[in-house]
């Protein structure tokens, strides 16, 4: 008999339209890892979207967007299975059941909530508007628990960001498995993912459309040479140490905003064309100009057949709903063994009704 296949499980949140660092950070390695043959679950953090949810949100049109953008980028509905998150009520459910097992203390230490605890006034909780942030972001590890033990996730790639969460996510499963004395959830595993994380155009450290630094893979050639010709530069870069002209040798000892234009030259040019601008660089030439047009030709090259491919008749917003709707089905029955698993676990016995 064969052996079962690992499932490997990565969140998407809905943001939107998606730019390079969304490629190169997380798009690249789930259409690796589904080339590779590993069997990959890619769901749809709408729910997870609501944590920052400040007023009303067209969060549906974003997963639209952002799931036609990853399909004309290469992720295939055919080798993977990609689904929302909001399609799947059983999640919900383990949430609310794996809640019970866990502590405030546990949550308050998780990196998500430290992070937006840092950013109130005076970096504490303790104001006189008392505490400000919702029992959904202090609850998040839990909910992103959910997601993983719902579909018996194996091995879950994350960055150093979310580490934690699935450690946590783990805990989680042993704390239920040894408590209810079961073996109703699968423990899983956390997989450094290795992501690129690419800087904003304007050299911040990250790229981000709320930053207003982002190249974005739908973005038509004239607005690709736009937002490269904006980006800043200097008159005295000064000088690059070492013989090397490898990027990971040469590009930190550059400006910010001069080091993101040669990460993207390395990233869609050829080599020779990338080592001839490092060497105009060591020189000391006037060079940023021919740099930057030529590096907004690799760019709208390296966007073009995205574009065509979000535009195809095959990939509108209809058959992105029926490829959600048929995964949302492939992925219930897992869910509903879960989540009946642990119901019958803790207690309360099997749901004697579901619509």
């Amino acid at each position: 008999m064969a052996e079962k296949q690992e499932i490997v499980l990565s969140g998407i949140r809905p943001t939107g339209r998606l730019h390079y660092g969304n490629y190169f950070g997380a798009i690249k390695k789930f259409i690796d890892l589904q080339d590779e043959g590993q069997r990959c679950y890619y769901f749809i953090a709408d729910y997870h979207a609501l944590t920052a949810a400040m007023e009303k949100v067209d969060y549906f049109r974003y997963t639209l967007d952002m799931l036609r953008t990853y399909v004309a980028c290469g992720l295939d509905p055919a080798k993977s299975v990609i689904y929302r998150q909001s399609d799947l009520p059983c999640t919900a459910e383990l949430n609310l059941l794996l809640g019970m097992i866990s502590n405030i203390g546990h949550l308050e230490r998780s990196t998500t909530y430290k992070d937006a605890v840092a950013k109130l006034p005076g970096g504490t909780t303790k104001g006189a508007e008392g505490n400000p942030i919702s029992y959904g972001l202090l609850g998040y590890p839990i909910l992103m628990a959910a997601d993983i033990l719902i579909v018996q996730a194996d091995k879950v790639p994350v960055g150093d960001d979310q580490r934690q969460h699935v450690e946590m996510a783990a805990d989680i499963a042993r704390k239920f498995n040894h408590r209810f004395e079961c073996k109703a959830l699968k423990v899983p595993e956390s997989v450094s993912r290795n992501a690129l994380r690419l800087p904003g155009l304007d050299g911040g450290s990250k790229m981000g459309k709320s930053e207003n630094n982002d190249l974005g893979l739908l973005d038509d050639p004239k607005l690709v040479l736009k937002k490269i010709k904006a980006c800043p530069t200097t008159t005295d870069p000064g000088p690059i140490e070492g013989e090397s002209d490898e990027p990971e040798d040469v590009i930190h000892q550059m400006p910010a905003g001069v080091g993101v234009l040669y990460t993207l030259m390395d990233l869609l040019a050829p080599k020779d064309v990338y080592a001839d601008f490092v060497g105009k660089y060591r020189r000391g030439e006037k060079f940023y100009g021919s740099l930057k047009t030529t590096l907004a030709e690799y760019v709208s090259a390296f966007n073009a057949p995205i574009i065509d491919k979000y535009n195809a008749p095959e990939n509108d917003d209809e058959s992105v709903i029926e490829f959600l709707i048929s995964n949302a089905e492939r992925v219930t029955p897992v869910a509903l063994e879960t989540v009946e698993s642990c119901r019958e676990a803790i207690g309360i016995g099997q749901s004697l009704y579901r619509s």
